[in-house]
């Protein structure tokens, strides 16, 4: 399971999802599988770059050791230059050493030197490798912050299950699970009521916007329903920064225009009647 983007929203939803649990838009599998595999590619493609150090310092050092040896295998030579014995040694000394001893000697150097090289590369390899993981896991945590879709949580726990996080992921995702399923439940048929405690009992959910924006239009539908002054006056009170609020105030003016006309031949009958009643007198 991978995360993408709803075509219609832009929230974060499972590539496994049929329709958007946001705004319900409804997901083309071979669409969301082309982008799950969009969003693959974009993970793999990480630089893999390793900057192995301290060979030459190591080759100097074993230098510095040698010259320290010969230097310290040269001041032997003098102080026992007096002794009966110091030709003989300065002429064991000269002598080179036998091949086989040489070539044993010269393995045994590159043996050492091909275990620490390797062994500075796997712990260069360890320690990047570590470190990308943790930045995985952080910039992962943070998506999670404000985050509805418990397809996310759920793709962090699969991933990250040793985080230091895990818990309060884990939390987070039963809360946000349960909101959805109860958010799915309203969306289809909720009526008003259901909304207005669903509002009041989840006051910091994402889902409450979308449910004051279904409760504006059940009663921007009620009003054009009943279309009487009083009912689009009550929407535009309980409304004010509604969705229709310029549509309700068009057809405020309209029948606040009509009433008054209403009334005015009402009072035009009135007085015709009434004089018509005095001439017959």
């Amino acid at each position: 399971m991978t995360m993408i983007k709803c075509p219609e929203c832009r929230h974060h939803i499972s590539s496994m999802a049929k329709a958007c649990p946001e705004c319900g838009a409804p997901i083309d599998p071979e669409w969301a599988e082309a982008e799950a595999k969009k969003e693959l590619q974009k993970l793999e493609e990480v630089p893999f770059t390793v900057e192995v150090g301290g060979e030459e310092d190591s080759l100097s050092t074993i230098k510095e050791e040698e010259e320290a040896q010969a230097s310290e295998a040269e001041t032997t030579d003098e102080a026992d230059a007096t002794t009966p014995l110091a030709e003989e040694k300065k002429e064991d000394a000269a002598s080179p050493l036998p091949p086989e001893k040489a070539n044993k000697s010269s393995y045994k150097g590159f043996f050492v030197a091909f275990v620490v090289l390797t062994g500075l590369i796997i712990g260069g390899l360890y320690y990047y490798e570590y470190n990308e993981n943790q930045k995985r896991e952080t910039r992962a945590y943070e998506l999670l912050q404000d985050c509805s879709n418990p397809d996310f949580y759920e793709d962090f726990i699969v991933r990250f299950p040793k985080s230091k996080y895990i818990e309060e992921v884990r939390q987070r995702y039963k809360e946000v699970a349960a909101q959805q399923n109860e958010w799915l439940k309203l969306i289809s048929n909720g009526s008003k009521d259901e909304l207005l405690l669903f509002v009041r009992q989840h006051p910091t959910s994402p889902y409450v916007k979308v449910a004051q924006g279904r409760i504006d239009s059940l009663d921007w539908a009620e009003a054009q329903t009943l279309n009487t002054l009083e009912a689009v006056t009550h929407y535009i009170a309980s409304h004010p920064n509604g969705y229709y609020i310029d549509h309700a105030e068009t057809l405020r003016q309209t029948l606040e225009r009509a009433r008054a006309a209403a009334m005015a031949a009402a009072a035009r009958d009135s007085l015709a009647h009434t004089d018509s009643a005095t001439v017959a007198q």
